[in-house]
């Protein structure tokens, strides 16, 4: 018996003993798919979740159109009682499929654009390119060269295949509904462009929920007192390649980033900062803090004087 034949006759078993007719108009379920899933457990998978009717259909399908080893790793969406072909084409991605994508907090457009790509989102250049659109940007009220800082992070349902611009959009509109929600009662006198700044290098600098607002609160008071924000994210965001500790000669790297050798802020968010570094730069700890050092567990130790953060960083250093 020929392959096709094989093919024919159980595709006409399998479709008259199990196959139902699918229900376009329920809810999508989400499905995990893990690198090197067999084709059996994610047949399984699917029917357990009730997305395909027969996992012995699947597998067929799988088989004759070479499937097996195309399909890609991600959180899908699919309708119940979908067609398993249909499903396999989505996992292998010959036509847009339903995935959820999570953008972490803190992560820069660099990386955004690389989890986008490699999730079948969108392009990796294709996103830079449409990042840095000054008509885009104006259009969603952004003043500056690229959308670093408001592409909120958030776990989103994408589809692959998607137009660039259309993802930086929902992006940028989360972001702003997201401040708009956190901003409350907030008596910043920063403007929202300050606060994102802030906010993004308040997310590289802390750790622990807890000290959002204090580490918010120390930059703020070096602020008000016109003191160097002495920020080492803003120094790792200029460097070509991430540092565990920062040299003497890194912290004179030329740079309008360089909070050492520049007072203020910098010109430009450095990542993009999620709710918690939003909140802490629009409700701050009050205190009289002007410095920090981390000690190594992700908490940090604050001083007031100078004299204080010295102490403070011989102990951490003669550990």
């Amino acid at each position: 018996m020929s392959r096709k034949t094989l093919f024919v006759l159980l595709l006409l078993f399998t479709f008259c003993a199990e196959q139902l007719p699918p229900d376009y108009t329920g809810p999508k379920r989400e499905v995990v798919i893990k690198p090197k899933m067999s084709v059996t457990d994610i047949g399984n998978t699917l029917k357990e979740k009730g997305i395909i009717n027969s996992v012995l259909l699947f597998r067929v399908i799988a088989w004759f159109y070479n499937y097996d080893h195309r399909i890609k790793p991600g959180r899908y969406r699919f309708v119940p009682n979908s067609d398993p072909q249909l499903v396999l084409k989505m996992l292998t991605r010959e036509i847009p499929a339903f995935l959820f994508v999570t953008i972490p907090e803190g992560a820069t457009k660099e990386q955004i654009a690389l989890i986008l790509d490699e999730n079948g989102i969108c392009q990796q250049d294709s996103f830079f390119a449409a990042g840095s659109d000054t008509g885009l940007l104006r259009s969603l009220d952004i003043p500056f060269a690229s959308a670093e800082g408001y592409l909120f992070p958030e776990t989103y349902e994408f589809q692959t295949a998607s137009d660039p611009k259309t993802i930086i959009c929902r992006l940028v509109r989360q972001f702003h509904s997201t401040y708009e929600t956190v901003k409350g009662k907030s008596r910043t006198t920063l403007t929202e462009p300050e606060v994102v700044i802030l906010a993004s290098i308040v997310e590289k600098e802390a750790q622990l929920p807890e000290e959002f607002p204090v580490i918010a609160g120390v930059f703020l008071n070096r602020l008000r007192r016109h003191i160097p924000l002495q920020s080492c994210a803003t120094v790792q965001y200029i460097l070509p390649e991430h540092k565990e500790r920062l040299s003497l000669d890194d912290l004179k790297t030329p740079s309008p980033y360089n909070t050492y050798l520049h007072p203020g802020l910098p010109p430009a968010p450095i990542c993009n900062p999620g709710r918690t570094a939003l909140r802490a730069v629009l409700f701050p700890a009050q205190h009289d803090y002007l410095f920090f050092v981390a000690k190594g567990d992700g908490s940090h130790i604050f001083s007031k004087t100078p004299q204080e953060h010295a102490s403070a960083m011989n102990r951490i250093h003669h550990r």
